[in-house]
């Protein structure tokens, strides 16, 4: 009995050891194998999105109306030299249809001018004088009063001409500018601002274009008699402020080395002599810190505005860098002081200023 137990022991040993050995053996042919590679799934490329597309910025409409404006106002001054009045009316009326709430505008003096100068040479056609019947086929008055109105009618015709010749004695003398607003002088005397239609007599004439204290143009013009004579000028050019002239740095001298001496030694150099740094804008800036701005608007007046005996042009203006204290302020309607006050310019702040 005691063998039996002996030997199922060593059965049951056995086969563990038989067992073991094999899971060894498959393992070890496992381990030299190489693992197969899992193929990856192709990574997704990324989708590129296309490129916004810019869209084309329109130019703006008040731009495209302000270039086709001054486009129509150069068009009627060009027939306003030439004399065709009716062309003159259509182009500054069509700049107007353009700008409807820039009603204050020299374009609407300029409309006014050439209509004028049209009705007046429609009246001169309408009143040419019609050819009369000769005096021989005329019936001689046989009344008292058939009598009293022929001699009525002489004196009329011989009034007549007398009247015309003395209408003939003057001319017209139409000035424009760009830009308008400037002052006209005419023999020494301002007399309007552009865009001006002047009464003058038949003669030579000198015409001064000028602001304030600066002329800026000068032509004498002949004016003949019962003509209008055109003065048109751009000034824009003359207008613009200069341009300023880049500061030149100073450049400091350099002082050579003295030679040596007889006996040697060497002479310690001259030290150069020291250049002044320039001065901080310190002055600049205190004096930009006591100036200010004016803002000037008149809408129930207009006319060319003055501050301090300058010109500044027509409301709205802005006037910058203006001393600081108390500043005249003037509207002056061809060359006509209609407005006067003082208005106290603030240091460093902008002062808003509505003539009534």
């Amino acid at each position: 009995m005691k063998n039996q137990k002996t030997w199922v022991a060593v059965i049951l040993l056995g086969t563990v050891a038989v067992n073991a050995g094999a899971y060894l053996v498959v393992r070890s042919r496992k381990a030299a194998q190489p693992e197969p590679v899992a193929a990856r799934p192709p990574e997704p490329t990324p989708a590129v999105a296309p490129p916004p597309t810019v869209a084309a910025v329109a130019p703006p409409k008040e731009d495209a109306n302000a270039g086709l404006v001054r486009a129509l106002r150069a068009s009627g001054l060009a027939a306003l030299e030439d004399r065709d009045y009716e062309r003159a009316v259509e182009q500054f009326t069509e700049a107007l249809k353009l700008r409807p709430d820039d009603r204050d505008s020299d374009l609407t003096r300029l409309l006014g001018i050439a209509t004028d100068l049209r009705s007046r040479e429609q009246s001169k056609t309408a009143q040419a004088p019609t050819p009369r019947e000769p005096a021989h086929t005329r019936a001689p008055p046989r009344t008292r009063a058939a009598k009293l109105a022929a001699a009525r009618a002489a004196r009329e015709q011989q009034a007549t001409p007398a009247a015309a010749q003395e209408d003939a004695k003057g001319g017209l003398l139409l000035v424009t500018s760009t830009p308008p607003g400037l002052v006209v002088m005419v023999d020494g005397r301002a007399v309007d601002l552009t865009p001006a239609r002047l009464p003058v007599s038949a003669g030579t004439h000198r015409v001064v274009l000028a602001q304030g204290d600066r002329r800026l143009y000068e032509e004498t013009v002949e004016v003949d008699a019962d003509s209008v004579r055109s003065l048109n000028r751009d000034l824009t050019g003359e207008l613009a402020p200069p341009a300023q002239k880049p500061a030149v740095a100073p450049v400091a001298a350099v002082t050579p080395a003295s030679p040596p001496a007889a006996d040697g030694t060497v002479a310690s150099p001259r030290d150069p002599e020291p250049t002044k740094p320039p001065e901080p804008s310190v002055a600049k800036a205190a004096v930009a810190a006591q100036r200010g701005d004016l803002e000037v608007t008149s809408p129930g007046l207009y006319g060319e505005v003055w501050i301090n005996g300058r010109p500044y042009g027509f409301p709205p203006i802005s006037a910058q860098a203006l001393p600081s204290g108390p500043a005249k302020v003037e509207v002056r309607v061809n060359g006509e002081v209609k407005r006067r006050m003082t208005v106290e310019v603030e240091p460093g702040r902008s002062t808003r200023v509505r003539v009534k």
